[in-house]
């Protein structure tokens, strides 16, 4: 016998975006993310330096470790590559380093820094006038209805939910999961079928502090908390299990979109700024 709910549940899933159907496509999806971009050797051929896409360059060998007691290596850092001519570490606020870059592993105060810093930039905020537009032209949820008092209502709601959610997932549980919030981007040294495919299955998958890949459950229980609060200021018919799997599967959708814009033009939209 057919299950109402879940069969409704199901009709709520078939409208996400292309990114969550990447997200959520099965298990050749994530074994294709996950064994496709393996760590590699560095240029340099030293055994020590592991570089990933999706982690920090991390040196590994003991003699390396003398340096974690070094003026550069401060907060729990581990020292990455300092060759001359090569490119610069990442900044501790860099949320999306450049193809390549070596970065620092974060402290718990990085990742609280990282999240408030996210949630209230630039890139977050066109993210919120893009989801308010859209509610706003196709008249869904949050159900304020279609005039400029509705827009005005809905981009509120946008910007709440966006910060609630980026606290949460980076501020709060990247540091109780031990999780790095950080995506790092491919390059275009590499197709755009992939580079897409890797970008939006980060919002599921992601590497812990020590480089392991994990499922991302900072990201997934930020996402979905974020949802939950929406009942303290939805519209009340909007306020229900239903509507909160819903805004938890569009915020998951909004979040694969937001990697793959990154992972694309990140050039433009980063680099400048670094």
């Amino acid at each position: 016998m057919n299950n109402p709910l879940s069969g409704h549940l199901c009709s709520i899933l078939s409208r996400h975006t292309l990114a969550i159907c990447l997200l959520i496509s099965g298990s050749s999806l994530t074994r294709i993310a996950c064994a496709q971009f393996q760590p590699q050797l560095s240029a340099s051929n030293r055994p020590d330096l592991v570089t990933l896409p999706d982690a920090p360059s991390i040196l590994r060998s003991s003699a390396s470790a003398a340096s974690l007691d070094s003026p550069q290596s401060t907060s729990g850092s581990v020292s990455t590559s300092t060759a001359p001519g090569s490119m610069p570490e990442a900044s501790r606020t860099q949320r999306y380093p450049r193809p390549g870059q070596p970065a620092p592993v974060l402290t718990s105060h990085d990742k609280v820094v990282m999240g408030l810093r996210g949630a209230f930039s630039p890139y977050a905020a066109v993210g919120w006038i893009a989801a308010a537009g859209y509610e706003q032209a196709t008249d869904s949820s949050p159900n304020y209805g279609t005039d400029r008092g509705a827009f005005g209502q809905r981009l509120g709601a946008s910007a709440i939910r966006s910060i609630s959610q980026d606290v949460l997932s980076d501020s709060v549980l990247a540091p109780a999961f031990h999780e790095d919030p950080r995506y790092y981007r491919m390059g275009p040294g590499h197709s755009i079928v992939s580079r897409t495919v890797y970008a939006a299955s980060r919002a599921i998958i992601t590497r812990s502090d020590d480089g392991h890949t994990v499922p991302n459950f900072s990201q997934i229980g930020g996402n979905l908390a974020g949802a939950a609060l929406t009942n303290a200021y939805y519209p009340q018919q909007n306020r229900s299990t239903e509507q909160t799997m819903e805004t938890f599967g569009g915020s998951l959708g909004s979040t694969a979109l937001g990697n793959v814009i990154a992972e694309l033009f990140g050039s433009i939209l980063f680099d400048h700024h670094h």
